[in-house]
Formats: structure tokens, sequence, C-alpha cells
């Protein structure tokens, strides 16, 4: 008698934010956070260098936050720091627009976090004119725009100083004094220049940068120097654990004593079907979610399958959070399904970074459409079996699949001793992975 464990998982994410701006409470609105605004007017730019315009957010809820996923288009790039925000902890994101033709552009972009139950959408606009319009003086094109700006925050420094030497002619540097607005106008001939500022309150800045005929602005991006805090003489003050000079968020929900080190293989369906009906959208955020309370001692692999099975991403500690959600966030579906191929490549994976005592496993997340038609049912249940005595286990997260495939998956996750996890909608997904990995690497008491 076959094991059935469906879990049917609901998704669930989205941000709000607020910036500067005083911040109603939004539980009224079933709203966790709240943005300062749902509308980033870029005003007039060229799809070239320009800085970002930002957004800011505040945590209204009594839950600790994180952004999941920003769902965009090609155009877009945005910035956030992939971690968890406290109850009233205020945060930024950065949105980057590079248009590809001239005229008014409008877009929407849908931001996720793991506390609330929708997408929060914000909506991109502006106007896309000719290069030469950017200019300060389209009769002299060698004039341009030098702006200082906060790396981390995009905000103007004002009067700050930056010296740009052009061609190593260090007898006639160009020293610039920004204004209030952080801007400034100076006729800068195409060449290499090496620019160099040093400004209160930041990290010195020293880089070299070629400017071509097309650039009206040249941006220099400072980095806040960190504060140093003042340790007071209170005994025994544990210190944050720190990896690479950055501290670690240490999870509560996955305690050393109580839960064993996880071998995470993640092996991803990118096929062209996985872009309908928001399929794609739900794995990253699934994924994401998981990412987020996994601990140094946890590493994870991600693996992708479409026409080709892929290593993007081998063997991490769960501390780099950034690097494994940075991935997930870049991947695109596309092709064919080839799963076969990506099963054996998961498995394989999954062996070499063994952890004897640790939960081994292998998640594969796919919308059915897996099984080779040249191999049975039967085969693919004694290859996953043939894994599961080596200590592999096997679960699936199964999105908008079939009964056919429904089955086929429910006996590959019985082989695996796993569970299939059927994503129907946006709800539950904030927990569907985060409460497989606790069952599967649960010790006890």
């Amino acid at each position: 008698m076959l094991r059935q464990n469906i879990r049917k998982i609901v998704i669930f994410a989205v941000i709000t934010a607020n910036g500067l701006l005083a911040v109603r409470s939004s539980y009224a609105q079933g709203k966790t956070m709240q943005l300062s605004s749902n509308v980033v007017d870029f005003g007039r730019i060229a799809a070239i260098a320009y800085p970002a315009k930002t957004i800011g957010f505040v945590n209204n809820g009594k839950d600790k936050l994180a952004i999941l996923l920003i769902d965009k288009g090609p155009n877009v790039k945005a910035n956030f720091q992939r971690r968890f925000y406290q109850p009233g902890e205020r945060g930024i994101v950065s949105f980057y627009y590079e248009p590809r033709n001239t005229g008014d552009f409008s877009e929407d972009v849908k931001i996720y976090t793991n506390l609330d139950t929708e997408p929060l959408v914000v909506t991109l606009k502006g106007t896309c004119v000719s290069v030469q319009e950017c200019f300060p003086n389209i009769h002299n094109l060698n004039l341009r725009n030098v702006l200082v700006i906060n790396k981390n925050t995009q905000a103007a420094i004002p009067m700050a100083g930056v010296t740009f030497i052009h061609n190593h002619d260090t007898q006639k540097p160009f020293n610039l004094k920004m204004d209030k607005n952080g801007k400034a106008v100076e006729e800068l001939p195409i060449g290499l220049y090496n620019i160099n500022a040093t400004v209160a309150g930041f990290e010195l800045y020293a880089n070299e940068l070629f400017i071509p005929k097309t650039y009206p602005n040249v941006i220099v991006e400072l980095t806040p120097k960190q504060a140093v805090p003042i340790i007071q003489p209170v005994a025994e003050t544990p210190k944050p654990a720190t990896i690479s000079g950055r501290p670690v968020v240490t999870s509560t929900d996955l305690p050393e004593d109580k839960y064993a080190a996880n071998n995470i293989v993640l092996l991803l369906d990118i096929s062209g079907s996985m872009h309908s009906q928001g399929k794609f959208s739900l794995l990253q955020q699934s994924i994401n979610n998981l990412v987020m309370i996994l601990r140094p001692i946890d590493y994870v692999t991600v693996i992708t399958y479409s026409t080709n099975a892929k290593v993007v991403l081998p063997s991490v500690s769960g501390s780099e959070k950034d690097k494994i959600t940075g991935v997930i966030q870049e991947l695109v579906p596309h092709g064919s399904t080839q799963g076969v191929k990506g099963l054996n490549t998961a498995y394989d994976m999954a062996t070499q970074q063994f952890i004897k005592g640790g939960n081994n496993q292998v998640i594969l997340a796919t919308d059915g459409e897996f099984s080779d038609k040249n191999l049975t049912d039967e085969y693919y249940q004694q290859f996953i079996a043939d894994y599961t005595q080596k200590g592999i286990k096997l679960s699936i997260l199964g999105f908008g699949v079939n009964q056919a495939a429904i089955e086929r998956m429910e006996k590959m996750t019985t082989s695996g001793q796993g569970s299939f996890i059927l994503i129907e909608s946006e709800k539950h997904v904030r927990n569907a992975l985060i409460n497989e990995i606790k069952t599967m690497s649960f010790m006890g008491n």
C-alpha cells in the first residue's frame, strides 16, 4: 500500500514598505508591511548609466520579515538586502531601469515577502529619450553631469569633493566640488579616468573608468563606513558569529541540538512549461523562504534541467544566502524537459556531498512533465529506492500537475521516503520546504 503524504500548499508572500513617510498601521488592510510609494517615476532617462530609484519600507508586523523575490522583466534590476528585518525595522529596495527604445514606459514589478499573502505591485514609469537630450549641453557632449551618491541608499551626497585624472596625466587633474544636490557639471573629454574621493563618513573611493562619447552622467557611488559599536564592560556578553566579516543570521527554527545538518540538492525544472500560470515564481518563493532559515552547517546544491541538466550552483553553506537566492532569482524557464538527466546529476551531487549522520535529500520541483517515455514508472521507483538505501531521500514539489503526474510522483516519493507536496496557490508556500526539511532532519529530544 503506497504511502500518500500529500501536503496541499498555497502560496504566500509580498513586501510592503515605508521610507521617510509616516507609516499608518497596516493591520486593518491585512498588510504586514507598507511601501513608501507604489510608483517609481524615473522621469527622463536614456538607456545608459543612471542612478537607481528607491522605495522605503518598514516591518509593521510582529514577526521577522524577509524579501523573498522581486518578479520583474528583463529591463529591470532590483537590489535589496537578503536578510531578516525585525518588527519596526526599516529598509529600502533600489530599482534600475534599462530601456531598449525611446518613448514612455510603464512596467509593473511584484515584490514578495515571507509575511504577506499576496505580492505588492510597484509601477515603474518614465520616458526614455535620446542620449543627446540627457547631456547638460547638446552642443558640447564633453560637458557631463557628475553625480556623487550613497551606494546603499542612492541618496545624493552634498558638497563632496572628487578628483578625475585623465589618461594618467597627474599634472592636470579635474578637482570637482559637488553642489548641495550632490551634482557638478564638468567638461570631461573621452578617455580613461582615475577617480578618487575622500568624504567624511564614507570609505575611501578609488576607481578607474573609461568615459565614452555616449555618457552624459558619471556616477560615483560611495560606501558608508560601518559604525564601530562602543563595547561596554558587561560581563559574558556573547558575540555574534561572523562569516567573511558579516553577521550570520542564526535560526531559531533549526536549533543544531534538534536538527541534523542538511545536504540539500535542489533539482529544478526550468522547462518552458514552468513559465505559465506563475508556477516558476511560486517555486522561487518556496526556495528563498527555506534559504532564509538555513544554518552554516547546512549545504545547498542547485541543479536545473530543461533541454539539458546543469549544475548552476555547486554545494555552498546555508550562510551564503545572497549567493543562493541570487542564483534562484536569475533563473528563466525555457526549453524542453529532460528530467532523467537531471535526476542522475542530482543523485551524483548528493552522493559527492554526503553528510554522515545528516539529512541527505534531493528535492525535485516540477510541473509533472518529468518521465521519459522510454522508461517505465517501475524503473524510476527502483532507481530511487536504490539511492534511498544509500541514505539519500527524495521529496517533490508539484506545480499545476495533472492527476496522472500526481500519481506518478507519489510513487516516486514513496520509493524515496520523502513527501509529495502539491503547491496549488499562493497561501502556504512560506512553510512548504521549511516543514519538509524540519521533518526530515529532526533528531528528537
